[in-house]
């Protein structure tokens, strides 16, 4: 299939949430460049800043933005593990558009919570994100809903892709970047404003071992057959199927697919919370994971990776935290 977005739709995107999501940071922290070794220079994305401490904010809003009027009133529906109905649920009250999310039995409680305090119906049905899905695309025949699905959106696309638009402004020296792949958003997103503006650029994808549907489909050059669980605690990675409007282009643009396990990624938020003081969830923490098993390809570049959520529940930190991962 052509590829998904283009860099005018990026460029729309942005100038649509740009009013309400100002820049996130980019920084460096020696400390994590001397933990990471070999001569790279980290920059980190802090996309924990955004609303409901994740990328996804832009995401959702780029979608519902771009809404007709009677789409809105209608009202949207998606399926989550948490930050895209948080984004969703945030993005709705921002914009007065009614939203229904979609949930798996035994989901993360804190983000749950959260979604509900922005105002979002919560549906809990099925085992995982998958049968989310399902859930959320029979309400939209029973309610007339528009679905904003978290990967298959050529706004959501378009809307992750602004972030590589910054990170590529805020230091033009960068050589490569590291991204956590969970559908998709965020590296095509990148891929696309690479293409067009730093053809040079190198992105790198990173799933979870327990959930690696995506990165086993791409070094087999064609989509297989989805796992019947996904395994992993980063619950932001936890997909088991390729997704239509994100694998052809992973598969045309990322420079390497990497996965790391629940333990590296584990290590990666220890580390993240001793180097910068910022609290990572296990989908945010995947990118730094990554560039761990990357070091010898990436010795002495510029790479940058994205802190892109925060929302780890308290039980799961402390798992994390006295080594029980």
């Amino acid at each position: 299939m052509p590829w998904p977005v283009t860099i005018a739709d990026v460029l729309q995107a942005r100038k649509r949430i740009r009013e309400v999501l100002p820049k996130t940071p980019l920084r460096r922290y020696p400390a994590l460049d001397e933990a990471v070794g070999y001569g790279i220079k980290v920059w980190v994305k802090h996309e924990n800043h955004q609303p409901g401490q994740t990328f996804k904010a832009r995401n959702a809003l780029a979608a519902l933005s771009a809404l007709s009027d009677e789409e809105r009133r209608r009202g949207v529906i998606g399926a989550t593990r948490g930050n895209h109905g948080q984004a969703l649920a945030w993005a709705g009250q921002i914009l007065k558009v009614p939203v229904v999310v979609c949930i798996p039995r035994g989901n993360n409680p804190e983000k749950n919570e959260a979604m509900r305090g922005f105002g979002a119906e919560v549906v809990e049905e099925g085992d995982d994100y998958d049968a989310a899905v399902q859930t959320a695309e029979r309400l939209v025949r029973e309610r007339g809903l528009t679905l904003v699905h978290s990967t298959n959106n050529r706004n959501v696309i378009a809307g992750a892709g602004t972030m590589a638009l910054e990170m590529i402004e805020q230091q033009p020296a960068l050589d490569a970047m590291a991204l956590a792949v969970g559908g998709g958003s965020q590296a095509v997103g990148a891929l696309t404003v690479v293409r067009a503006m730093r053809p040079g650029l190198l992105v790198y994808g990173v799933q979870a071992e327990g959930a690696a549907a995506i990165h086993d489909s791409w070094h087999a050059g064609k989509p297989l057959l989805g796992a019947s669980r996904a395994h992993t605690f980063a619950d932001g990675l936890a997909t088991r199927n390729t997704y239509e409007m994100t694998f052809a282009a992973l598969r045309e643009g990322l420079a390497g697919f990497v996965k790391v396990s629940d333990a590296a990624i584990a290590e990666a938020i220890r580390l993240l919370l001793r180097t910068t003081h910022n609290l990572a969830e296990g989908a945010g923490a995947a990118g730094l994971a990554g560039l761990f098993a990357l070091r010898d390809s990436l010795a002495g570049k510029a790479v940058g990776i994205c802190l892109s959520g925060a929302n780890i529940d308290q039980e799961t930190l402390r798992r994390v935290l006295a080594r029980e991962l």
